[in-house]
Parts: structure tokens; C-alpha cells; sequence
């Protein structure tokens, strides 16, 4: 009778065992399931506000090109190009922000995601797709964004330049100076959004004008 009741703890102990192993399985699988679907929720969400910034861009540059087209094809007034700056920075805050999102998501999946990814899996090399893919941009990327983000203020400043002289009214001011305003903010935003990258920037130029005087003397000096 001892025996058999020995044989029966152990047993009970081993089922015990493999149920708690089993259980622990499924929590790491459910886990797992999880973390994936999270992952490829926030990479859809992604997908569409890039796809949807680059539509914007496309529509932005129709709505402009017709605006041309009437002042310079039809001779429309000119001072419809008025709308060109509110256009401009309405869009091109959009776009900031829709950047802005798109950077939360990659820190969220790097900061948060990729641990617990780490932990499930017991290999650091998981959710490694943002930290690649920021060392492998090359300048023409760089070069790509900048000019992208520079078409909008840029236009809405070329037409406000071009209407100025042709203000007459109070509401043809008051319209001058609204679009003014819009690309005040959108400079203001794009400066806030990238103030550390243009604080890297003004630094290195900073560095290759001191490089560039310090050859310069030395020039100076043997001749």
C-alpha cells in the first residue's frame, strides 16, 4: 500500500509538472501571438499615414498646378494665388504630424515591443528593422526628405512674394497676412519637429567654415 501510494504522488507530481510546463508553453505562445499581432497593427497603421502623406503631397501639387494654370493660361487674377500659402501650410503641418506619428511608432515598438519580443524568443536580434534601417539612409534620402518638406513652404512663400505688389484692399491684406501667418507656423513646426537634426547640421557647417578659415590662413601665411 505504500508503495502504490508512492507511485501514485510521484505520477501526480509529474502530471503536475507537465501541466504547469504546458501552461507556461501557452502563456509564452499567447504572448508571442500577441506581440505580433500588435507589431503588424502598428506596421499597417504606418504603411497608410506614409502612403496617405505622399498622396497629399501629389494633391497638393494638382491643386497648385490649376491654380497656375488659371492665372497664367487663362489670365485669372493673380491674386488667387493667395490661397497657395493656407494650402501650403495646412498640408505641410500634416505631413509634420503625420512624421511625428510615425517616429512615436518606431520608438514604441523599439522601446517597448522589442524587449518583451527579446524575452519571448531568448534572441536580441528581433524587431531590429528601425535601427537598420536608419543606419543604412544615405544621403539622398536625406536630400529626398528635404526637399520634400521644402516644397510647401517655399511655394506659399514664392506667392506671397508675387501678390505683394498687387495688394490693394484691406481684405487683399488681411488675406496677404493670413498666409503669412500659416507659413509662420509651418516654419515654427518644422523647426520644432527637427530642431535636432538642424542642431547637428548648423554644427557641422559651423565646423567645415572653421576648417575652411583655418586652411585659408595657412595659405595666407607661407605666401
Amino acid at each position: 500500500m505504500v508503495w502504490d501510494d508512492l507511485v501514485r504522488r510521484s505520477g501526480a507530481a509529474r502530471g503536475d509538472e507537465a501541466a504547469h510546463a504546458s501552461l507556461a508553453v501557452a502563456r509564452v505562445d499567447n504572448r508571442t501571438n500577441l506581440l505580433v499581432a500588435e507589431y503588424n497593427a502598428i506596421r499597417a497603421v504606418m504603411a497608410q499615414k506614409s502612403a496617405a502623406s505622399h498622396a497629399l503631397v501629389g494633391a497638393y501639387l494638382t491643386v497648385v498646378a490649376v491654380i497656375l494654370g488659371f492665372v497664367v493660361a487663362n489670365r485669372a487674377d493673380p491674386r488667387l494665388l493667395l490661397a497657395v500659402p493656407v494650402l501650403a501650410a495646412s498640408s505641410g503641418i500634416t505631413i509634420l504630424r503625420r512624421r511625428r506619428d510615425r517616429e512615436a511608432a518606431n520608438t514604441y515598438i523599439r522601446d517597448v515591443l522589442r524587449p518583451v519580443a527579446v524575452e519571448c524568443s531568448g534572441d536580441d536580434r528581433v524587431f531590429r528593422w528601425d535601427d537598420f534601417y536608419a543606419r543604412q539612409k544615405n544621403s539622398r534620402s536625406l536630400l529626398y526628405e528635404f526637399g520634400l518638406q521644402l516644397v510647401f513652404p517655399l511655394s506659399g512663400a514664392v506667392c506671397l512674394f508675387v501678390t505683394l505688389p498687387l495688394l490693394g484692399s484691406v481684405g487683399e491684406w488681411l488675406a496677404w497676412l493670413t498666409g503669412l501667418g500659416f507659413l509662420v507656423a509651418l516654419v515654427s513646426a518644422y523647426v520644432h519637429q527637427n530642431r535636432n537634426h538642424l542642431a547637428r547640421t548648423v554644427t557641422g557647417v559651423h565646423a567645415v567654415a572653421l576648417g575652411l578659415a583655418r586652411k585659408l590662413r595657412g595659405r595666407g601665411r607661407d605666401s
